[in-house]
């Protein structure tokens, strides 16, 4: 199978390898490489982005079911490292001077009254490079003491020593906004993963102590999954030109005509689906798993009628061995409250 994928100005078909099953990402990303003579580096480095001809980026996990829907062109981005000035002005009533890197010119040596530092640095925020802890820390609290909003999510952080769902929400649309304003609509990996080492670092009590490094809840690299990146794909999705909203999928491994009637809320699914499974797993307020656990009760139900999937639900779904009720619960969303 051909794609068309298009490089700066350049576009050339590639082919689309593919096994029995599936279409093959991290093979054509190299196959991309190679006919557009690009670098190998800057493909494990995460430099080269694929999205769609929208500009909406195309993640491992929908590139076989987004090919096999019919979508076979393709744009290659590639992230440049911008090297910018950072400029403090010192207020200074005697003395002037500028400092540098690099030779000044004479106009600029001429200065009067202040003192300008020029640094030829990588602007924090702005930079593709990974942070340390101190640093992003830094970074995540200037964002957030920015905006008022971000006022409230300290206050009550302080207060409870965690965030509830819809503070949770709003930091990290704050975040969000302040990433894709710095670095556009495709951030860089680096960035989430210093937006979320700040998170946690300045928030230690938000950490999860059972993953590798206490963030992936936030932003995992490994799978580009997290509420950082969950939110970075709905702002792509609703900013994209000709973005169509699609339906969402209706069930029909199982009897829906009866549970349509039982279920209350609304139904996850998507993104919004992989947000609430990570909260499920991650929360400690029973009161939000139970409405995460009925939120994703249609998705669960798809899991027990395949045959393949129904063996990992307690590894979905391991809240189901530590919050008495939830199955209750399940039962009660299929059949009604029958009684005693």
């Amino acid at each position: 199978m051909l794609a068309k994928v298009e490089f700066g100005r350049t576009q050339k078909y590639v082919k689309i390898p593919q096994t029995d099953e599936s279409m093959e990402y991290n093979r054509f990303l190299e196959d991309i490489t190679m006919k557009f003579g690009l670098e190998h580096e800057c493909l494990r480095e995460g430099q080269l982005i694929l999205t769609d001809e929208s500009g909406t980026e195309v993640d491992e996990d929908i590139f076989d079911e987004l090919v096999k829907s019919g979508v076979l062109n393709f744009k290659i981005i590639s992230r440049q490292r911008v090297t910018d000035l950072d400029i403090q002005i010192v207020t200074d009533e005697s003395a002037s001077s500028v400092m540098s890197d690099t030779p000044l010119s004479p106009v600029s040596s001429n200065s009067s009254d202040s003192t300008v530092i020029l640094e030829t640095t990588k602007r924090r925020r702005g930079s593709t490079e990974f942070m340390d802890r101190d640093q992003a820390r830094q970074m995540v609290e200037a964002v957030l003491r920015a905006n008022p909003k971000g006022e409230e999510v300290f206050m009550e952080y302080d207060k409870t020593k965690t965030l509830t769902d819809a503070k949770r929400k709003q930091m990290v649309n704050i975040l969000v906004a302040d990433m894709i304003e710095t670095h556009g609509r495709i951030p860089p990996s680096s960035a989430r993963t210093n937006y979320a080492l700040g998170i946690v670092t300045l928030f230690p009590y938000l950490q999860d102590p059972y993953s590798k490094n206490g963030y992936e809840h936030y932003y995992d690299p490994g799978g580009n999954t997290g509420y950082l990146a969950w939110r970075i794909k709905t702002v792509q999705r609703n900013t994209s030109v000709g973005y169509r909203s699609y339906s969402k999928p209706s069930h029909q491994d199982s009897p829906k005509s009866r549970r349509e009637t039982l279920l209350s809320g609304e139904q996850l699914f998507g993104d919004d689906c992989r947000e609430a499974l990570s909260t499920i797993r991650h929360s400690t307020d029973e009161s939000i798993i139970k409405e995460r656990m009925r939120a994703t009760f249609q998705y669960r139900q798809k899991l027990v009628y395949d045959e393949d999937a129904s063996v990992s639900i307690l590894d979905v779904f391991p809240r189901f061995l530590d919050i008495p009720g939830l199955i209750d619960q399940d039962f009660t969303m299929m059949f009604g409250d029958l009684g005693v």
